[in-house]
C-alpha cells in the first residue's frame, strides 16, 4: 500500500517502507475537507478484486482502475532526470464496486468538511484477504476549491478534437469543458484559456473563487489591442477578478522583448495596467521592460528579484517545473515531483503557478497532429521540426473523457499540504510551518543549483505532513478550526 505520490514502473520492487502501511494495518490520517490517495499494489500477477470500505460519515471512497503507458524513449534532459524506460501507471479510470486488477488499484478517500474528528475503522479486501484500515480524522479543516494556486492552460479545440466535436461554443462542447473544469477544481487547480472576448461569456461560469484570470488580445495592431482592452475591462467590471494577459510568450531576442513592452504600453494607454488589467511576460524582470510589466513569470525571479521589486507593485509568479527549480510534469520522473509545487509555493510565497498545458492532446507547437495520449506517452516532440527535445506526458494532466492522471493526484497532494501549512500559520504557528517547509525544500526556483534539494521518497513527505497536523491540533482551538 502506497500513497498518491509514489509512482513505480510495472515490475519495479515496492519500497521497503510505506508511509501508510506497517505490514498489518493501513493507517490513514487527514483533515476535514482533505482527500487522501491510496494505491494497492500487487506483484505476483494474480487477478484480484480489490475493494476499500470506510464509514460514510468519515469518508467517500472512489475507486479507479489504473492504465499504464509504455515509455520506450526517456524524456530528454530539458525536463530534468528521467527514470528511464518502462511501463508507468498514470491513467485513472473510475470503477464502481471492486476493482479487478493484476497489479494496481487506486482509491480516493474524501473526508467531508463536516466529519466528526476521531478514528474510524474500515477494511481493504483483496480476493479473500482482508486488511484493517484505520482512518484518523483530524480537527483541521481545508477547502481545496477556494482560491486555487495552479492555473492550467488549455484550449477548447483540444477537448473538441478529442471528442469529435467542432470547435464552436455549442452546448455539447461546453458540457465537455465543464467536466474537465470540475476535475481540475477538485484537485486544487483551475483550467483557463486566453480566449478572445466574444468567447468569454459562454465560459464566465468557470471563473469563480479565483483572483486572476487570463485573457486573449488581438495584437495585430495597436487599434485591435486597445479595442480588446476596453472590451475586457467592461466584461470584468464588478467581478472581483483581475484579468491578465501574456501577449508574447517567452521572449528571447531583444526584438521580442521590445515587442512585449510595446504591447504593454499600448494596453496602458487603453486603460489597462495595474491594478485593473495586469500585463504579464514569461521572463525574468529586467531593464528592457522598463515599468511596462505588472507580472513576471519565471522561477529565476525567486527569491531575490521578487523581494526587491514587489514594493514597486509588481507581481511575481512561476510556471512549469524542472529540477532543481521544481518538480517536473513528465510521466517518467519520480512520484513526488508535482507534490513539490505546493511546498515550493509556500516556501517562496508564490501566488499563482502556471502549468503551460493540461490537455495537450495535439502537439501544435511542433506541427504534429492529434496524439493518441492513452497509448502514446510522447506528447511534446521537437524532433518533428528539427529539434532534439521530447517529453513523455508533458502538458497532459488529464486524459480524454476527463480521466484524471496519477500525476494530477500527486499535484493535489502537495496543494493540500500547502493548505495544511497555511492552517497552521493562521493559528499562530508560522515559525513552526516555516521550519518544516525549509527542511523539506531547502532550495528551489531561482535559488536552486545542481541537484534537487528535496527528498524523492514519499515517507519523508508524509512524516512532514504528520508534523503539520500534530502542530495544528496542539495550537488551533475549535473556534479557529471552525472558521
Amino acid at each position: 500500500m502506497l500513497g498518491e505520490s509514489t509512482r513505480l514502473k510495472r515490475g519495479e520492487s515496492s519500497p521497503q517502507v510505506s508511509a501508510i502501511f506497517d505490514g498489518k494495518v493501513v493507517h490513514l490520517r487527514g483533515a476535514r475537507g482533505e482527500t487522501l490517495g491510496l494505491q494497492f499494489r500487487s506483484s505476483d500477477g494474480r487477478e484480484r478484486a480489490v475493494r476499500l470500505e470506510l464509514p460514510g460519515e468519515a469518508a467517500e471512497v472512489s475507486g479507479f482502475s489504473v492504465r499504464f503507458l509504455d515509455v520506450t524513449e526517456p524524456s530528454t534532459e530539458m525536463y530534468g532526470p528521467s527514470r528511464g524506460k518502462g511501463w508507468y501507471p498514470d491513467v485513472l479510470v473510475p470503477a464502481a464496486g471492486a476493482i479487478d486488477t493484476r497489479d494496481l488499484a487506486y482509491f480516493d478517500i474524501a473526508i467531508p468538511s463536516a466529519a466528526k474528528p476521531g478514528q474510524y475503522r474500515g477494511a481493504l479486501s483483496s480476493s479473500g484477504l482482508t486488511i484493517p484500515v484505520l482512518l484518523d480524522v483530524s480537527p483541521a479543516r481545508i477547502d481545496l476549491r477556494r482560491d486555487p494556486l495552479v492555473w492550467v492552460f488549455y484550449l477548447p479545440s483540444d477537448i473538441a478534437r478529442a471528442a469529435g466535436l467542432p470547435d464552436v461554443d455549442s452546448p455539447e462542447l461546453l458540457e465537455r469543458e465543464s467536466a474537465y473544469q470540475e476535475l481540475f477544481r477538485a484537485h486544487g487547480a483551475f483550467l483557463a484559456a486566453d480566449l478572445e472576448p466574444d468567447r468569454f461569456p459562454a465560459r464566465r461560469r468557470f471563473m469563480h473563487d479565483v483572483k486572476f484570470w487570463p485573457v486573449g488580445i488581438d495584437t495585430s495592431s495597436d487599434d485591435t489591442i486597445a479595442r480588446d482592452i476596453r472590451a475586457w475591462l467592461e466584461l470584468f467590471r464588478g467581478s472581483g477578478v483581475t484579468p491578465f494577459a501574456i501577449p508574447v510568450d517567452e521572449p528571447k531576442s531583444l526584438a521580442e522583448k521590445q515587442r512585449a513592452r510595446h504591447i504593454a504600453e499600448v494596453i496602458a494607454r487603453a486603460g489597462g495596467g495595474r491594478p485593473s488589467f495586469l500585463r504579464g511576460v514569461t521572463d525574468v524582470a529586467e531593464q528592457s521592460y522598463g515599468d511596462a510589466m505588472d507580472v513576471f513569470l519565471s522561477p529565476a525571479n525567486f527569491a531575490e528579484t521578487a523581494h526587491e521589486r514587489e514594493p514597486r507593485g509588481e507581481r511575481f509568479w512561476t510556471y512549469n517545473g524542472r529540477p532543481p527549480a521544481a518538480g517536473s510534469m513528465i510521466l517518467d520522473t519520480d512520484g513526488v515531483a508535482l507534490r513539490t509545487w505546493g511546498w515550493i509555493a509556500e516556501r517562496y510565497q508564490v501566488d499563482l503557478w502556471y502549468a503551460w498545458q493540461g490537455l495537450y492532446y495535439t502537439d501544435r507547437y511542433n506541427h504534429r497532429g492529434l496524439t493518441d495520449v492513452l497509448h502514446d506517452p510522447v506528447t511534446f516532440d521537437e524532433r518533428s521540426r528539427g529539434g532534439d527535445d521530447f517529453g513523455n506526458g508533458d502538458g497532459v494532466l488529464a486524459y480524454p473523457g476527463a480521466l484524471p492522471s496519477l500525476r494530477l493526484k500527486s499535484l493535489r497532494r502537495g496543494l493540500e499540504d500547502r493548505l495544511l501549512l497555511r492552517e497552521l500559520e493562521a493559528c499562530g504557528g508560522a515559525d513552526t510551518a516555516a521550519g518544516i517547509v525549509r527542511r523539506m525544500v531547502p532550495r528551489a526556483l531561482g535559488e536552486a543549483k545542481g541537484e534537487a534539494s528535496w527528498s524523492v521518497d514519499e515517507p519523508a513527505w508524509e512524516h512532514a505532513r504528520q508534523e503539520v497536523l500534530d502542530a495544528i491540533e496542539v495550537r488551533c482551538d475549535e473556534t479557529a478550526l471552525a472558521r
